[in-house]
């Protein structure tokens, strides 16, 4: 019964991807990019607009994505860091003019230039950010940790189901292989599949 109870949140979560989304950014401009991408990618744009006025500032990317954090010290200056650097390579560079509050456009544009030749940096941050939920230190996460992580990027939907959609081989943690995979996966997929809950869902 949970199998398939699973199985329908996940599949609404899936269309609720690929359903329309108000993506303002002109597909022929984009071509390197799928319809698809273009809305996970605002939807994800939009969990850092905290006030909705249509721009993402380095405060609201930064400051208020580590408060929402609640971690201890040095696991919150970790996270101050992680986004600082994210923010700092993919978000306020020399394709956005190093602007520190950025338009939903102005970051599609930055991504067509940066996304190619970031790989390795993806996965450090991902790694990065995998330890420094890791309170335990076990180099797994379990799913109260992975919840503290889900916490950052303001999610809303049930914690156990995103926990389960990202815990590949079903054995109750997940492990760095499998965070850093989803995390890549989120990144460059052009279509859906389960690395698409990895910063969860705000519908």
């Amino acid at each position: 019964m949970f199998s398939i109870k699973f199985g329908l949140l996940l599949l609404a979560i899936v269309l609720t991807f690929d359903s329309s989304y108000g993506v303002k950014v002109a597909q022929g401009n984009n071509k390197d990019f799928t319809p698809y991408w273009l809305k996970k990618y605002k939807k994800f744009f939009d969990i850092f607009d905290v006030n909705k006025d249509g721009n993402v500032t380095k405060e609201e990317y930064i400051d208020l994505s580590t408060e929402r954090a609640a971690l201890p010290s040095w696991r919150a200056k970790a996270v101050y860091g992680a986004m600082t650097m994210a923010f700092q390579t993919w978000w306020s560079n020399e394709y956005t003019n190093y602007k520190t509050s950025i338009v939903f456009e102005d970051w599609v544009k930055s991504e067509e230039n940066v996304v190619g030749f970031t790989s390795d940096l993806v996965v450090e941050w991902a790694l990065d950010v995998f330890h420094i939920v890791d309170l335990d230190c076990s180099e797994e996460l379990t799913l109260n940790e992975y919840s503290k992580f889900l916490d950052i990027f303001r999610n809303t939907a049930d914690n156990k189901v995103i926990f389960s959609a990202i815990d590949s081989d079903g054995d109750n943690v997940i492990d760095a292989k499998e965070f850093t995979y989803a995390v890549k996966d989120y990144t460059y997929d052009q279509a859906a599949k389960s690395a698409a809950y990895i910063f969860g869902s705000r519908d």
